[in-house]
């Protein structure tokens, strides 16, 4: 993906105006929060492209693109996530993928100041089906991607950012998913559920260009 372009979820992005898109910004090289945005550089937003199927009962297709109006140059406090290779159908499991945002920090807990960084561990649709059962909206079915660990999660707030894995130490950072919902915080018999970026592959493509 060009240095113009960033993920997020559909559910973020579902009921803005092209008002709201207009005075949408990226903030980049951003650490605090509160109370004032220590943000390196600022972009407008372009564009918003949402996934045509996204199901906002489901959330299915929980996927959309930010077009930002001008490249992004990367520095020593900002640099590029790289997408998945062209192709791969790796489906991480097992791996240990950090999770990035200002989320709450428990459920229903507040909000932090500085950004937050934690370590979830995928684990295979086949044991998150099975742990959600008929209490997922719409299942849980191939596009998403689930990773839990014991106390750990992404939260309210954390929608829409990065779930990221290295192919090994020092390797850079690959987007594995894209968080996007879940029953709670932490809950045991509930793992964060993910758009998993490679199912996207072929749809990123075309509306990057």
């Amino acid at each position: 993906m060009s240095p113009t372009h960033i993920l997020t979820a559909a559910h973020c992005v579902a009921h803005m105006s092209s008002w709201d898109v207009s005075r949408l910004t990226v903030e980049l090289g951003m650490h605090v929060l509160k109370p004032s945005s220590d943000a390196q550089v600022s972009k407008k937003v372009r564009r918003v492209t949402r996934h045509k199927g996204f199901d906002s009962r489901t959330l299915y297709n929980d996927i959309a693109i930010l077009t930002m109006e001008s490249p992004v140059f990367f520095t020593s406090t900002i640099s590029p996530v790289c997408l998945p290779p062209e192709g791969s159908n790796d489906q991480y499991t097992n791996k240990d993928a950090a999770v990035i945002g200002w989320g709450a920090l428990k459920e229903g807990g507040s909000q932090p100041t500085v950004l937050q960084q934690v370590t979830v561990q995928v684990i295979t649709n086949d044991k998150c089906k099975s742990s959600y059962g008929s209490d997922a909206p719409g299942g849980i079915v191939d596009h998403m991607l689930c990773a839990a660990y014991p106390g750990k999660d992404s939260c309210s707030g954390d929608s829409g950012g990065p779930l990221l894995v290295q192919s090994s130490p020092g390797s850079p950072w690959i987007q594995a998913g894209i968080v996007s919902w879940g029953i709670g915080c932490a809950q045991a018999k509930y793992p964060g559920v993910y758009a998993r970026v490679t199912s996207f592959m072929n749809w990123i493509g075309k509306n990057t260009v």
